[in-house]
């Protein structure tokens, strides 16, 4: 059994359950038509909940059942500079969220990942880094109509 990961799985799923519990209301389409489009506020919030649970249930059953390796989780150095190759990149997008917004956040943190994790050409990079916050604004700014965080030159950029 890995302790960590059934810990893990086991906070996913509690943080789950609390967002499925508050947002429970608009889980279903709305029968008396009130709201636009039949679909409550609750509806996305709920969904994505109830994924995260199955997923932290997933998760768990595989710590249970799959035996543990013979070593280390961190086999020597290297392992630990990938984690860290992970870990930093995010510490600095949170870091600089409240400045760069988070649509230009998006764009330069997949862009990294898809140079230097994924080894993707510079063009490839380059359309994940302008589409995937193109799509993303689309969806909540304009479809949900959720303002996400913007950069502080919101002014020139639309995001």
């Amino acid at each position: 059994m890995r302790r960590y990961e059934v810990a893990t799985a086991a906070m996913l799923m509690a943080i789950a359950a609390v967002a499925m519990l508050d947002t429970r209301r608009g889980a279903l389409p709305d029968p008396t038509g009130n709201e636009p489009g039949g679909l409550g506020s609750g509806f996305y919030p709920f969904w994505a909940a109830a994924l995260i649970f199955v997923a932290g249930i997933a998760v768990a059953y595989r710590a249970f059942v799959v035996p543990l390796p013979a070593q280390g989780v961190f086999k020597d150095w290297s392992s630990i500079t990938t984690v860290l190759t992970l870990i930093l990149p995010i510490i600095i997008a949170v870091s600089l969220l409240k400045w760069i917004g988070l649509y230009v956040m998006t764009g330069a943190y997949m862009a990294y990942f898809a140079l230097t994790i994924g080894r993707y050409k510079w063009y490839w990079a380059l359309g994940v880094a302008v589409l995937l916050p193109a799509a993303i604004y689309a969806m909540f700014e304009l479809g949900f109509r959720v303002p996400l965080p913007k950069t502080i030159f919101s002014s020139v950029l639309p995001f």
